[in-house]
């Protein structure tokens, strides 16, 4: 390093556009933080990047990782670091990622696994989960909404209970995203094969 000196302000701002250059770059951009904390052994001005987890996997290779802290008596003299650091954090968490090992869905893992079985389970679970929502819907002070806007609220809470299933079960994005597929294909070809179903139908009709 030279004699300038580089102010904290300035530092942080080409940190920033350090970042979103980097978020460009990347088909699995990294979420850059630059947080400041008082009060524990991170005390001083963190800077903290992440990859949305597509995997268990991947989240695990994460724990750690990605984080460099300049504390705050040192701040000042080493405002300069401070571009360098997001390029270590993201590039440790980007490395990171890469190398999570695949973790393969379970139905396609386990081999004492009954195909009927797990079918079966699949099954149940479904008209539970329907009957839930229904009573739900029925009984919530908000039912006198719409029917529209009921079975939108029931995709949003079922969205966020896939998401939690697929991220505790292992399977990943791209997996999910085909089932999801598949499941609006059987739901589309059921109401245009059956006369009891119009495409309007809803969850709380």
């Amino acid at each position: 390093m030279t004699g300038e000196t580089t102010s904290v302000g300035g530092a942080i701002a080409a940190a920033l556009d350090r970042a979103e250059e980097l978020r460009s770059l990347s088909d699995r951009p990294a979420r850059v933080r630059i947080m400041t904390i008082f009060g524990d052994d991170r005390s001083g001005l963190t800077i903290n990047a992440r990859i949305a987890a597509r995997t268990l996997a991947e989240h695990r290779a994460q724990e750690g990782l990605g984080t460099r802290c300049i504390p705050w008596d040192e701040l000042d003299a080493r405002a300069g670091e401070i571009v360098g650091l997001v390029d270590e954090v993201v590039g440790e968490v980007t490395l990171a990622v890469r190398n999570a090992p695949p973790m393969p869905r379970p139905s396609r893992s386990e081999d004492d696994l009954e195909l009927a079985a797990f079918e079966d389970l699949i099954d149940e679970l479904g008209r539970t989960m329907t009957q839930s929502t229904l009573s739900v819907l029925e009984k919530h002070p908000a039912k006198q909404v719409s029917r529209e806007l009921g079975s939108e609220a029931a995709m949003l809470a079922a969205l966020k209970l896939a998401a939690l299933a697929a991220y505790t079960g292992n399977v990943g994005l791209n997996d999910a995203q085909d089932e999801l597929r598949l499941a609006m294909g059987e739901v589309m070809t059921k109401v245009r094969a059956s006369p009891e179903f119009t495409p309007r139908q809803n969850l709380n009709s």
